[in-house]
């Protein structure tokens, strides 16, 4: 994964181009990036035809963060966006916490899993670390149920 991208799209190329060399030589399978805008990823999609585009553009994300357009560029180019850090801000928030706690409550889930259902409903994907077994056993457990047009128009209001 390329993580920040360089200062211009000079640098952002040779850098990629430094990528596909490692996956040219077996070194790594898929190719990503972290913290790119539009411009950015297009400094990579406009290298030719034959340039190996990012699976993923990983990216802070989450209920208490959605900019808009972030997500449409980024499918545009067909690139994934990976929230990292889903949680962050969106826990602790005294304004979002209680809106998750009542929607959770709805479908026996904790605010947590109602944050990250709300990022794959949203049409991104995520990352979560935890050094709790039952917190990362939770993280699991978000395909078990839907949120409501309702309560994804809630949630994304929140932001």
């Amino acid at each position: 994964m390329l993580d920040y991208p360089g200062p211009d799209a000079e640098s952002i190329r040779g850098q990629w181009k430094a990528f596909e060399q490692m996956k040219t030589e077996g070194l790594v399978d898929t190719l990503a990036v972290s913290n790119f805008n539009a411009k950015q990823l297009d400094a990579i999609l406009t290298m030719g035809e034959d340039v190996t585009k990012p699976a993923v553009n990983q990216l802070p994300f989450s209920v208490a963060y959605h900019p808009p357009g972030l997500l449409e560029y980024n499918k545009e180019r067909g690139v994934l966006v990976q929230s990292w850090s889903p949680l962050s801000r969106v826990l602790t928030n005294p304004t979002i916490r209680p809106v998750l706690e009542s929607i959770g409550s709805n479908h026996g889930m904790s605010p947590a899993q109602v944050g990250l259902r709300w990022i794959l409903e949203s049409g991104a994907g995520f990352c979560t670390q935890s050094k709790s077994k039952k917190h990362f056993e939770e993280n699991l457990k978000v395909f078990d149920f839907e949120l409501s047009t309702e309560e994804m128009n809630q949630l994304t209001k929140l932001a």
